[in-house]
């Protein structure tokens, strides 16, 4: 999990090099090996949007998906190529890599697919009729060209039969993209329809779109083509401006599941921790030091369940589509800093009901246990203190009346010492770190 600093210093970077790079290509003449570099930059401009649709789909229907579409994207640009529909005739050059039965290059399969995903995710998040969404996504593809494709032609990526108005693109491309926008507009529909996603369409669908715009638009700018420059700038304001407003975290959105742990839906981690919180997916670790002590931490003041108790290592939800090793590693990370602990699933199926202040924890939490010889270093906005503690002395504190550990910390103890597998793993770390002591 990057923080949000981290994040703008990032996309600070990236945009800067795309400028940087847009003035060169906008500057010197294509060298030879330019087919290589553009092949390069269209598979890692379709990257960003490829790992978001990772996020909300799962790896398989994404691949499912950008595969779809990629092969859409090359059926339609053959089909210009040999017919002159839906764009009109032209060819394209070598400049964008190997042309398929030489024709049509393969990176189109990774050029399209990403401005089509954008142009949905904009659409979906502004309004739930499907037919508008089909127009609005058609529309806004149209206007992404407006800004790519006289750049392109003056790059010679790719060149028409007869030039047009448009900064030598003729009126038939533009009729084209919008013939093309629909057809992908309303598989896509199809496709996410049978799909049946549990999250949200996330905006994050346009970080692609965004780099190739911004790219775009700073070429346009030194090449000293006004229109698609100033269209750019305000695509670039809307995308920023969807964002804002659209915009969620992943790792916010909780699983909510069924009794045999069947994820239904997804919901936001804060509202949705409440009087009466839904069955939902969760962990919890143990971690252990080479001294046979376990990690204990103090939950930030700032949290909504359990502020400032003090409970096991660490505990979090997992992710829709993530592995709960995953989704530990990642929280270990996040709160204590600790990375590179190999993490056993003691209590696969541990379950449990809490409530403190009117809220309700309701939680099917597998317990992980792992060793370390680090030392943790707390996130303030996750955590508000942290202490080792000798096992045995741990155990003995939770008899006494004024215990101040969280329940479901206490059912989960009860449960890894009646646990073989916690017992025998415990004391086989043991005795490994005391044979490594007197070696």
């Amino acid at each position: 999990m990057i923080r949000r600093r981290t994040q703008i210093g990032i996309l600070v970077l990236v945009i800067l090099g795309l400028a940087v790079s847009a003035f060169f290509m906008a500057n010197v003449e294509m060298p030879q090996w330019s087919h290589i570099v553009s092949s390069i930059s269209v598979v890692l401009f379709a990257v960003p949007c490829i790992w978001a649709a990772k996020m909300w789909l799962g790896w398989r229907d994404a691949v499912v998906l950008v595969t779809a579409l990629g092969f859409v994207a090359l059926l339609i640009e053959t089909s210009a190529i040999m017919t002159g529909f839906p764009y009109g005739h032209f060819g394209y050059s070598e400049h964008l890599g190997y042309k398929l039965f030489a024709v049509v290059p393969w990176t189109v399969a990774f050029a399209w697919p990403p401005l089509l995903l954008a142009a949905y995710s904009v659409a979906a998040n502004v309004t739930k009729s499907r037919l508008v969404r089909i127009v609005m996504t058609t529309i806004t593809l149209l206007v992404f060209d407006l800004v790519l494709d006289p750049g392109a032609v003056l790059l010679g990526f790719w060149k028409y039969a007869e030039a047009g108005a448009f900064y030598r693109v003729p009126l038939s491309n533009f009729g084209g993209w919008i013939i093309s926008g629909l057809i992908g507009a309303v598989i896509l529909e199809m496709i996410i329809s049978r799909f049946k996603p549990l999250l949200p369409v996330p905006i994050q669908l346009t970080a692609s779109a965004f780099f190739i715009v911004c790219f775009w638009t700073a070429f346009a700018a030194f090449a000293g083509m006004i229109y698609p420059a100033l269209i750019g700038v305000v695509v670039l304001v809307a995308i920023v401006v969807a964002w804002r407003k659209f915009h969620y975290q992943f790792d916010d959105k909780i699983v909510l599941v069924d009794e045999q742990n069947n994820a239904v839906g997804t919901a936001s981690k804060l509202e949705s921790h409440n009087a009466d919180t839904k069955l939902h997916r969760a962990f919890s670790v143990f971690v252990f030091n080479r001294r046979g002590e376990l990690l204990l931490q103090q939950r930030a003041l700032s949290k909504k369940t359990w502020p400032g108790v003090w409970s096991n290592s660490c505990c979090g939800h997992v992710m829709l589509h993530e592995a709960t090793a995953r989704a530990a590693e990642r929280r270990l990370k996040y709160e204590l800093g600790l990375s590179g602990i190999e993490l056993l699933n003691a209590l696969p199926d541990f379950r449990y009901r809490a409530e403190k202040d009117g809220v309700v924890e309701n939680e099917i939490c597998p317990v992980l246990i792992g060793v370390t010889d680090a030392e943790p270093l707390p996130n303030p906005s996750e955590v508000a203190n942290v202490r080792w503690i000798d096992w045995n002395e741990f155990l003995k504190s939770l008899g006494e009346p004024d215990t101040d550990i969280s329940p479901w910390a206490r059912q989960e103890v009860r449960l890894l010492t009646e646990s073989d597998i916690f017992r025998k793993w415990l004391a086989r770390e043991m005795r490994a770190s005391s044979e490594s002591a007197t070696v």
